[in-house]
Parts: structure tokens; C-alpha cells; sequence
């Protein structure tokens, strides 16, 4: 492997929007690599759930359209924005007691979930990916998840199975790393795809 299987790449600014809005148009892989860049999993780990091929091919792509950077890198800037934050709030302890007056917070309200997609490619798009992440990492105690997610042909009908799938995958050995980054994208998917 081209990068040493301890580094940690966060995902940046830009790689946050893609997630939330795919305004970029990445491919499928180069989109499930970014979602699994967050600052906590090595490449090591991320090797196991993308093909090694895939990873050489996609994490220069990321790193040179400003997705993602490396964990230290994040860590420094955070310290740097800390840093001049501190100096500002420094320079600003002049206050007059008419900036004092508390705040009136009002609760802003709960942002609606978008509804489910309707998109058939979307749709089966999920599916495959359900269905591949449970035969890699349940192997076969996935049988019945996989039958369950077959037999799917609506939104609607998935975000039911998802559970299940999701459990599972919490519950295998190796699935437990990916668990949560794989609920997220299907989530996204299935309510975004429209």
C-alpha cells in the first residue's frame, strides 16, 4: 500500500457538503471512501471494507480535490483557529455592560426529515449495497438480512429492513467498524436520492 496503514484522514469542509448534498458528483466508491475519512478509522481498517485497488485510485483523488486531509493537518488547524479565536476574545474583554444583557435564545424548530425517495435506481442502488456489506462482513449468518432485503421494493420497505441490517453488522466482528458509516449512507440515500 502506497500510504502507510496508520494515517487517518477527517474529512474537510468540502468533504461534510458532499456528504450532506452531493454537489461534487462523486462515484460510488470515491463517496463511501469519504464517508469512511473521519478522523478516527486508519487506513488500515479502511482497507477491509474497500479494495486496496480502489483506495490507491481514490485517496489522491480526495486529497487533491480538497475532501480530505490528513488527521494531524486537522489537528494543527484547529489549534491555529483556537489560537487567533483566543486572541480575539482576548482583544474583546472590553465589553461595556450593555453588551452584558443576556441573550434571549428562542428554540429554533426541528428540521423535518425529507421523505423517502422514490427512485427506482436509487432504490436498487441501496439494495446492492445492503446486500454486499452483509454478505462480506456476516458471511453466512447474513442469509436471512439479505432475503429480507431482496424482498424490498420501496423506500419504505428498506428502512425497515435497515435495522436489522444495521444490528447485524454491529454484532459481527467485522462489520462493528463500518456499522455506523454504513446506517449514515444508506440513511442519506434513501432520503436524499430523489
Amino acid at each position: 500500500m502506497p500510504h502507510n496503514p496508520q494515517l487517518v484522514y477527517c474529512k474537510t469542509a468540502k468533504g461534510h457538503e458532499e456528504i450532506a448534498g452531493r454537489h461534487h458528483g462523486l462515484q460510488s466508491r470515491q463517496r463511501s471512501t469519504l464517508i469512511l475519512m473521519d478522523c478516527a478509522k486508519s487506513l488500515g481498517i479502511i482497507a477491509t471494507a474497500i479494495p486496496l485497488p480502489e483506495l490507491e485510485k481514490t485517496i489522491p483523488f480526495l486529497l487533491q480535490s480538497g475532501f480530505i486531509v490528513l488527521a494531524d493537518e486537522q489537528r494543527e488547524q484547529a489549534t491555529r483557529i483556537n489560537a487567533m479565536q483566543n486572541r480575539v476574545v482576548t482583544n474583546d474583554i472590553n465589553l461595556t455592560s450593555a453588551a452584558l444583557k443576556p441573550a434571549v435564545i428562542t428554540p429554533s424548530p426541528q428540521p423535518r426529515s425529507p421523505a423517502l425517495t422514490q427512485d427506482p435506481a436509487v432504490i436498487a442502488e441501496v439494495k446492492h449495497f445492503m446486500t454486499t456489506t452483509a454478505n462480506t462482513y456476516l458471511g453466512l449468518m447474513g442469509a436471512e438480512i439479505i432475503s429480507r432485503i431482496q424482498r424490498c421494493h420501496s423506500a419504505e420497505q428498506l428502512m425497515a429492513a435497515v435495522a436489522h441490517w444495521h444490528m447485524a453488522l454491529r454484532d459481527s466482528k467485522t462489520g462493528v467498524a463500518f456499522a455506523a458509516d454504513f446506517l449514515e449512507q444508506v440513511r442519506f440515500e434513501l432520503h436524499n436520492g430523489n
